[in-house]
């Protein structure tokens, strides 16, 4: 009986001890992916978030090639949104020359053909010209699922024959209150601006 009483407060301890060492093991695998995988800390970060305002959508505004001069080329362009760790989850708008995929002018859309190409043929449409053009983001990813609030990039690449490469890249924190904000300008895409709000 005595032999028992001494065991028992041991194998307790012994159990503690293990629970504890597993514990800091997975805390461990944790912090070490979190460093050496940020894409992958970024969606549990963006998992736990709180869910997507329902009836608003992010307007985003942008003109481009409007000011260019000379003989000018229908810009190839592409709009999408990132998460927090650079991963594409939503392609909104991808314009290229459909009857005839040009690949070296496909290929300056540098960042969106990276990680995109294979979508082309299902994401994309016909060319425009200059101009001021719109489209909204309703918070779901391309398999339509509902993302939750929380920081992405609004993404827009331009590019023309004879013309420059040009990319505006920014974050946007959606949150569950409207706002506005101008992005930066380059090159061929001379201005854009994002809104949130009711759709």
């Amino acid at each position: 009986m005595t032999n028992t009483e001494n065991t028992a407060p041991h194998t307790t301890g012994t159990e503690t001890r293990r629970g504890f060492l597993n514990k800091l093991g997975v805390a461990t695998v944790a912090l070490t992916a979190s460093r050496f995988l940020p894409g992958a800390s970024a969606s549990a970060a963006a998992a736990t978030g709180k869910a997507w305002t329902k009836g608003m959508a992010l307007d985003i505004q942008f003109t481009v090639a409007t000011k260019a001069t000379g003989r000018v080329k229908r810009p190839y362009v592409a709009v999408w949104i990132e998460d927090a760790g650079g991963k594409t989850v939503r392609n909104l708008v991808v314009w290229v020359q459909q009857n005839r995929m040009n690949p070296r002018w496909l290929a300056e859309l540098r960042r969106w053909t990276r990680e995109n190409s294979s979508l082309l043929d299902t994401v994309s449409s016909a060319t425009r010209n200059p101009g001021t053009y719109a489209v909204a983001w309703d918070g779901k990813n391309d398999k339509g699922t509902q993302l939750p609030q929380g920081d992405y990039y609004v993404c827009i690449e331009a590019t023309r024959e004879h013309g420059p490469y040009s990319l505006v890249r920014e974050k946007v924190t959606v949150g569950g209150s409207a706002f506005k904000k101008t992005l930066s300008a380059d090159n061929d895409i001379e201005a854009a601006s994002v809104s949130f709000g009711k759709a």
